[in-house]
């Protein structure tokens, strides 16, 4: 005979709470956390303590388990029951798990200190509840934890109660970064970027120094303020840039999404340490020499070409003079009474003032809009070797050996230098390369310019011909373009030495810019053709 209904239920519900009561009044031992307290227990393989603590949306519990022989983990749950998080240190039996948890909705939540290892017997630990937060110190301290400079923090601390801080702070600023030292780091220092961008900007990008991939900023909370900071080496200069990526909607409900790119700022870095540029500075007591632009007709190009000559102050017809020769003129100080890039006449006079070099002519060859094409062309070389030098031979004192000749130029014009000289080493004996192009291929099938397949083809010139008598110096920026640049100059460099040539290589922190080869021109000068001590 079947057993009534409500008999079966009284037996089943007297069965569970028999033999699952021990267990339920275990894990159902809760004991609300205080702030300030420190909490001894044992605890076994099948023991679950579970503590709560009240906290409202925003406020944080901080604190730690210290383990003692035996490995446990924190699960952590919301309010609604959802785990959170489960705290795990791999520090195994023995030392600290963390306890940093901001509430991300009010409520109860509950933390369960047990172990996952079923083998071990029993152990100890010491919980302690270091800090219970509000919301307003919860926020200074994550906030102060999230900036990385002391100087953001009092900026967002004094943006809480004076709405004019960050107007303030960049009406004070000369430029859009400031440099701050890293305390214990005596090589580098902390560059903070700020701006303040559009309201349609989506997001920021740095672009120069040693990240040349960029960096993107970040908003100071609750400001319009955008930052990012960067390491910096003390001996750096270099050149940054801020770029806009910016995002419009249009249409009855934001059907279009347009998006564009604004290249909104550019700013020069110059760290404590960084090499001295003495002589790009016109010094009062420094004879002057003469700069006039004039032109040369070229049948090889079959054009006339723009060249401004500098002659050194005092020059001397009946004594022989040394030949320098630069591409990208207009840059390096080819126009009269006009500011460039590189001031190479005033260069040339001071260098030549203090001795450091011999009387020099200076031959600055305009670009005249061509310089992609004639930097890597044979019959732009074939111009200077066999034109241009012969015509400023006829009109002036040079040394008649090629040793005293001097080809120089930056990037694509380091990249010419080298070339021309391949092809003419018994005219030109001496090449200045600033960031040169190495990668180049002149192909159609071109070189990436970060990431080349291939080498350059100069890299492959020198490697299969004989040594040639031809002296190089060479620089770089270690921020330059990855393996094309950097990479690309240090195996020409290497190439070079295995075939015996004299060269002088150097590495500069900064990038691929003026800033940086207005001061080493005359490092390479002094290298080359420098009055060597008797």
């Amino acid at each position: 005979m079947n057993k009534p209904y409500y008999l079966t239920l009284l037996t089943s519900l007297l069965f569970i709470s028999v033999f699952t009561f021990p267990i339920s009044a275990q894990n159902n031992n809760e004991k609300e956390l205080i702030a300030g307290e420190k909490i001894d227990k044992t605890i076994s393989a099948l023991d679950k303590h579970t503590y709560t603590v009240e906290l409202e949306n925003g406020m944080a519990i901080v604190g730690e388990v210290l383990q003692k022989e035996i490995d446990l983990v924190i699960d952590v749950h919301k309010p609604n029951g959802e785990l959170l998080k489960q705290i795990d240190s791999p520090n195994g039996t023995n030392g600290v798990e963390p306890i940093d948890i901001t509430s991300v909705e009010s409520g109860e939540y509950k933390l369960i200190v047990h172990t996952l290892d079923k083998n071990v017997k029993k152990g100890t630990y010491t919980l302690t509840t270091k800090k219970i937060l509000s919301l307003s110190d919860n926020t200074k301290r994550i906030t102060k934890k999230e900036l990385p400079t002391k100087t953001l923090f009092n900026l967002w601390e004094s943006s809480l109660t004076d709405k004019n801080a960050i107007n303030t702070f960049i009406a004070k600023q000369t430029d859009k970064h400031i440099i701050e030292p890293i305390e214990g780091n005596d090589t580098d220092m902390l560059v903070t970027y700020f701006c303040i961008p559009n309201d349609n900007t989506e997001y920021v990008m740095l672009s120069g120094g040693p990240d040349f991939l960029g960096l993107r900023f970040q908003r100071l909370p609750n400001t319009k303020l955008h930052f990012v900071t960067q390491r910096v080496p003390k001996k750096a200069r270099f050149n940054y840039g801020f770029n806009y990526f910016n995002l419009d909607k249009v249409g009855p409900n934001s059907e279009i999404e347009i998006r564009n790119v604004e290249h909104a700022y550019d700013g020069t870095v110059e760290m404590p340490n960084a090499p001295k540029q003495t002589y790009i500075i016109e010094r009062e007591n420094v004879s002057k020499g003469m700069l006039y632009p004039t032109s040369i007709a070229s049948k090889i190009l079959n054009e006339q070409r723009k060249i401004s000559i500098h002659t050194p102050a005092n020059y001397d017809a009946k004594k022989p003079h040394n030949l320098l020769i630069i591409f990208d003129g207009e840059s390096y100080g080819a126009r009269p009474n006009r500011r460039s890039r590189i001031p190479t006449p005033t260069i040339i006079d001071n260098l030549i003032s203090d001795k450091e070099i011999p009387p020099t002519i200076t031959v600055l060859v305009w670009s005249m809009g061509k310089r992609n094409k004639d930097l890597i062309s044979e019959q732009f070389g074939d111009f200077i070797a066999t034109e241009l030098i012969p015509w400023v031979r006829s009109k002036y004192n040079i040394h008649t050996t090629s040793d005293k000749v001097i080809l120089a130029g930056s990037s694509r014009g380091g990249f010419a230098a080298s070339f021309i000289a391949l092809n003419h080493s018994g005219v030109i004996g001496n090449v200045l390369s600033q960031s040169g192009s190495y990668w180049i291929k002149g192909t159609d099938n071109e070189n990436h310019w970060i990431y080349p397949e291939d080498n350059g083809k100069l890299i492959d010139a020198y490697m299969h011909c004989e040594r040639l008598p031809i002296k190089f110096y060479m620089d770089i920026g270690l921020y330059d373009a990855g393996a094309s640049m950097l990479g690309m100059n240090r195996q020409f460099r290497d190439i070079l030495k295995v075939k015996g040539y004299d060269v002088d290589y150097q590495e500069f922190k900064g990038g691929h810019n003026y800033v940086n080869w207005r001061g080493t021109l005359s490092d390479g000068l002094i290298s080359l053709i420098g009055i060597k001590e008797k």
